[in-house]
């Protein structure tokens, strides 16, 4: 959806014509131009004539609402706006949705732009102080977008443009620009430009699915994608090549959608992807995908011990075994580890450990020197040690990148890739070992939405990352989005993001907020947890640095509310694995809202758990403090963790 000054000023036109009785038309190409953007809009359908122009129900509403704000001194008159000014736009909804699902709260980061346009305003409620909100005009915009479904014709010409284009994200200033093609694409939602400034550009969804169409077609008519040709596929699909017209028929084997005994080519086949998005908005949620430098170096740990293991089968990656390596690692190797566990030390000790941690890391201490500094006492430094290496193979568990069961010769827990995990362990060998945020991919994923571009801070952490170039994914960058999408993701919420978790309501935060709820040089580390947060589709941040939970994090949260911050990984797949096992064996009593298993079936948990019997009874403890578990009994949070964990998966 696009309104600039040109598009407004077209709609106040008609207006103005059809109070006097009047059709608007016209006849010049050069002046129909914002006409025809508008009729792509559904804003304006033709008259009587190509050339004459009146307005549907939606383009009514939307005049109605820019006059009315007008009148009230929201918004000057379209004829002083700037030529370059976006009144709407695909950045402008993206910031009004952002505002609806954060309970109709902007934050700071969309605010002023809002308000420039007139959708915005600050309220005081007594007790409460200030808000930046949603304004009645701002929701109504959101009403029209949603309703007015655009058109969806392709030239021969924009096709070719489409065609050879980056898909992004990119800069916009690097964007080509020829003729109107990019204002027709905006028209059919086919491009999105990035919250608040429109610095970066991405195709949409949609836009995606028609340029893979435009791709493999073969442009042999003027017109190259409208509705009459997906109609005609589709009604190939459900009813058989006799259904088809000749007409039809010569139509979709000239474009290559189809040959000729109706048989559905590549071209046809993206064509129905098209179909679906144009017709179903059958869009796909946000997701993202985080790895952090310690979880790599484990990954490539895994494999060394497991060439080992050729050598002498009772070496095999255990727990045990994978921290032992990680302390036999070369001095040499510690830089790119040495900002992870500084921030894990400083979560568990707090901001006043920070300027020791780092003359400590001048002095090259080893991992093992490094944490019996920190936790003299005793064994504390390894059961420390131990803790932080099992978090992370928590995580990639997580991600299902490994998987833990019992080796047959050793009777022993250990780890294996999963084919995710080897694909994983392949870039990091390329690329080398580095940080992979959840907002760098998310760059990427947002392409999947309906009207999707990343933030420029978005983009730039994509681009450092090395997962996005030239304006296209990188093939880092495609990896990773793909796993966001494909992996099987299990429940898992560390000590740290537990303390974060329970600062965040089910929306109405935004980030600064969350910020200010921790001492300020925790910054860095908050901001880890929700990148892992996020990347387990606990939560998601939206454009405007609102914070909502998902449904399966709403789930996690309120099993969560009441457990101790004290414990390690309240909620990890080891966890999770168990209380599948139990609910398997037990009986479901529906008013109780629990499981409770006989005694008898404990010994089938274990076995189904996967696990051998002192990890199972490590985990349960775990799971006992947690509040998930009774005596031999799943309570009614071990429920909602199985629900969520449904949720993440659906």
């Amino acid at each position: 959806m696009l309104i600039k000054k040109e598009h407004a000023l077209a709609l106040l036109n008609v207006k103005s014509q059809e109070e006097k009785g009047l059709a608007c038309q016209i006849a010049v190409k050069a002046e129909s131009d914002p006409y025809v953007e508008l009729e792509l809009q559904n804003l304006l359908e033709q008259g009587n004539s190509p050339v004459e122009f009146v307005l549907t129900y939606w383009g009514r509403n939307l005049v109605y609402l820019l006059e009315e704000m007008i009148q009230k001194g929201l918004i000057s008159h379209p004829s002083q706006w700037d030529e370059r000014f976006r009144w709407i736009g695909s950045e402008v909804i993206a910031m009004i949705e952002a505002s609806v699902k954060s309970g109709n709260l902007t934050g700071n980061k969309v605010f002023n732009a809002l308000k420039e346009r007139g959708f915005a305003q600050e309220v005081h409620e007594e007790k409460k102080g200030w808000f930046k909100e949603l304004n009645e005009y701002g929701k109504s915009i959101y009403e029209i977008y949603k309703n007015a479904k655009p058109r969806l014709e392709i030239s021969k010409e924009l096709a070719e443009y489409i065609s050879s284009m980056a898909p992004g994200p990119a800069e916009t200033k690097f964007l080509p620009v020829h003729g109107r093609n990019v204002e027709i694409m905006e028209s059919m939602r086919l491009i999105s430009f990035s919250v608040p400034n429109s610095d970066v550009y991405n195709l949409s969804g949609l836009g995606v699915a028609v340029q893979k169409t435009v791709q493999t077609m073969v442009p042999a008519l003027d017109t190259v994608i409208n509705e009459d040709y997906m109609y005609a596929l589709i009604k190939l699909l459900d009813r058989g090549m006799d259904s088809l017209t000749d007409q039809e028929k010569e139509v979709l084997e000239e474009l290559a959608f189809i040959d000729n005994e109706g048989n559905i080519l590549p071209a046809g086949e993206h064509l129905v992807e098209v179909y679906k998005l144009w017709k179903e908005g059958d869009y796909k949620p946000i997701k993202t995908f985080n790895l952090e430098t310690l979880d790599e170096e484990l990954l490539l740990g895994i494999e060394k011990i497991w060439q080992k293991n050729k050598e002498n089968s009772e070496i095999v990656p255990t727990d045990k075994e994978i921290v032992h390596y990680l302390m036999e690692k070369p001095l040499k190797d510690y830089k790119h580890l040495k900002e992870w566990y500084g921030r894990m030390i400083n979560q568990s000790m707090g901001y006043q450990k920070k300027e020791e941690l780092k003359k400590k890391w001048a002095e090259l201490f080893t991992i093992e020197d490094l944490f019996k500094h920190f936790w003299e006492k005793g064994n504390e430094w390894y059961e420390k040690l131990f803790d932080t290496v099992k978090e992370s193979l928590y995580s990639l568990e997580a991600f299902n990148l490994i998987k833990s069961e019992i080796d047959e010769k050793t009777g022993k827990t250990v780890y294996k890739f999963t084919p995710y995990g080897e694909q994983v362990l392949k870039d990091i060998k390329e690329k080398g070992v580095r940080e992979i945020t959840s907002t760098a991919v998310k760059a990427i994923s947002i392409s999947e939405t309906e009207f999707g571009a990343p933030n420029y801070e978005w983009y730039q952490q994509a681009v450092n990352k090395h997962l996005v170039g030239e304006g296209y994914p990188t093939k880092s960058g495609q990896l990773y989005k793909d796993l966001a999408y494909n992996i099987k993701r299990i429940p898992h919420v560390s000590r740290f993001e537990l303390m974060v978790l329970h600062k965040i309501p089910e929306y109405g935060m935004f980030l600064d907020e969350l910020f200010n709820e921790f001492d300020e040089t925790l910054k860095e580390e908050v901001q880890y947890a929700v990148n892992k947060l996020e990347a387990r589709y606990i939560l998601d941040i939206l454009p405007n640095d609102g914070i909502i939970l998902t449904e399966a994090g709403k789930l996690i949260k309120k099993a969560l509310s009441g457990v101790p911050e004290g414990i390690a990984n309240p909620i990890n797949p080891a966890i999770v694995k168990i209380l599948e096992a139990i609910k398997q064996v037990g009986n479901l009593y529906v008013k109780e809202k629990r499981v409770r298993t006989l005694p008898k079936n404990w010994e089938e948990a274990i076995r189904l758990s996967g696990f051998d019997k002192e990890t199972f009874e490590k985990e349960i403890a775990v799971a006992r403090l947690a509040g998930f578990i009774g005596r031999t009994s799943l309570h009614e949070s071990a429920l909602e963790i199985l629900e969520a964990y449904e949720l993440l998966n659906k």
